[in-house]
């Protein structure tokens, strides 16, 4: 028998799967099937070099997610029917996966990150179109300003992380680094305390400090830290 969803998910994308813990059953299947779907999204520019085939992929992946919104039978695959068997994708939901395909398309361009406001309409796209299903998973709403923050300093913190386990030099994403750390403490300043139902979809940028301070002493932020600052966290509602 393959992998469970829940399995790869607990695999690829660890922090956002202890954050979906906070949730009841049937959000956390939800979040769960969210979260695998953007992984298999994501990873098209890993599996393939060629910006032709990743476009075949990535179109499918959209015509397949349309298909959804409109009702259809989901294809084939675990985590379009996983998607379908908790909630499917209505059409408000379908323009935000669609941006996130036309982001991961964007990884192909040698122009990719040429500026900061194509950074962040990258990031918005992804990290971004990812906390918001969560968020309408979790039947949350969060002030727009707080999950924009939110997304775009754990979207940063995530290409820091991905690329300093790859060839480039430790220093060579310092600056994002530290936008990361503002961005969280931003929203530290402004957010409050988060409503608790948003907390399974929102939670995990409370790790944002432990991963940064890990990637100072190049070693990874524990497991049983991370679960205890969740808990911390999701008590006071402060991510």
């Amino acid at each position: 028998m393959g992998e469970s969803l829940d399995a790869l998910v607990r695999r690829v994308d660890e922090d956002r799967w202890l954050a979906s813990r906070f949730a009841p059953s049937g959000v956390r299947e939800r979040l769960v099937a969210i979260y695998a779907l953007t992984y298999e999204i994501a990873r098209t520019s890993e599996v393939v070099s060629e910006a032709g085939i990743g476009a075949i992929r990535l179109a499918w992946w959209r015509d397949a997610i349309a298909d959804l919104a409109a009702g259809k039978s989901p294809a084939h695959h675990p985590t379009l029917q996983a998607l379908a068997a908790t909630g499917g994708a209505a059409t408000a939901e379908q323009a935000l996966w669609n941006r996130m395909i036309e982001a991961r398309a964007e990884e192909f361009s040698e122009a990719h990150f040429s500026s900061a406001e194509a950074l962040e309409t990258y990031l918005d796209a992804t990290a971004g179109g990812t906390m918001r299903l969560a968020l309408n998973a979790c039947g949350a709403v969060l002030e727009e300003a707080v999950a924009t923050q939110a997304a775009r300093a754990w979207g940063m913190l995530s290409l820091v992380r991905a690329r300093r386990a790859g060839s480039e030099p430790a220093c060579a994403h310092d600056a994002m680094a530290s936008a990361a750390r503002g961005a969280y403490e931003a929203i530290r300043r402004g957010a409050g305390a988060a409503p608790s139902a948003a907390f399974p979809a929102i939670g995990y940028t409370a790790l944002i400090p432990a991963h940064l301070r890990a990637l100072s002493r190049d070693a990874p932020a524990s497991l049983q830290h991370r679960q205890w600052t969740l808990v911390w966290a999701s008590a006071t509602g402060r991510i």
